[in-house]
């Protein structure tokens, strides 16, 4: 079957080298790559890649959330809005939406620095600067060999430290601002936990999330008396 892996990386250096040792593991039919976030969309969705390998200094907090929602449409079907206009200059009536093909997919972060464990939730794999390209390969291995079943997202139900805090804080009854403030976080960052907190636990009210924090060991019925929540 053919493979494709499409590498995203801002420095020359990295990304090449990234293309030079994955076309040496003759895993891939197809090698892409990108220098800028502004493609990521299009390409992706034009592409369709197995494989994303991707800097996460390329990934803002609109683009994580497009992509964990473009990694599960993948497992389903239906259009995917770019953004981007039609660039490559073919004959689609230029919708700025392309059909997508259910199929396979997996991100791997290309890891230069620290990363916040919200961000580090949307990778499959992490590929440190410092990895050899033996080790890489065992990474990109591993990868495709954890495929998803067609016509199902991939969930992941662990939550992060930084989730589990908005979790305790809701059950609390603050608000997204009152989060935000409690956290030091944007109030659109909190929006964007919640809807992975959603997305992950498939819990959609806040009574749920209650159950689910006092059952988990997250928030204690004392705090909740207290707030006046129970």
């Amino acid at each position: 079957m053919s493979q494709t892996i499409l590498i995203a990386e801002q420095s020359e250096i990295i990304r090449k080298g990234l293309v030079q040792i994955t076309g040496n593991f003759n895993l891939f039919d197809n090698i892409h790559e990108i220098s800028c976030s502004s493609r990521l969309k299009t390409s992706l969705t034009r592409l369709e890649p197995d494989v994303l390998v991707i800097n996460p200094a390329l990934i803002d907090p609109e683009m994580q959330q497009w992509l964990a929602g473009y990694r599960d449409r993948k497992n389903g079907s239906g259009a995917v809005d770019t953004d981007d206009g039609n660039e490559y200059g073919d004959n689609r009536e230029n919708t700025g939406k392309y059909e997508i093909k259910p199929g396979y997919f997996r991100i791997a972060a290309i890891i230069h620095t620290l990363i916040d464990d919200e961000l580090k939730d949307l990778f499959d794999e992490v590929i440190q600067v410092g990895d050899t390209g033996l080790k890489i390969r065992g990474k990109i291995n591993s990868m495709l060999s954890r495929p998803a079943s067609p016509g199902s997202p991939v969930h992941d139900d662990t939550l992060s430290s930084r989730e589990k805090d908005v979790v305790r804080l809701l059950a609390r009854g603050l608000s997204n601002k009152e989060i935000s403030e409690e956290l030091f976080i944007s109030p659109h960052t909190v929006i964007t936990h919640r809807k992975n907190i959603t997305r992950k636990l498939n819990i959609k009210s806040v009574a749920g999330l209650i159950v689910y924090a006092i059952i988990n060991g997250i928030v204690n019925v004392d705090e909740l008396h207290d707030n006046g929540n129970v």
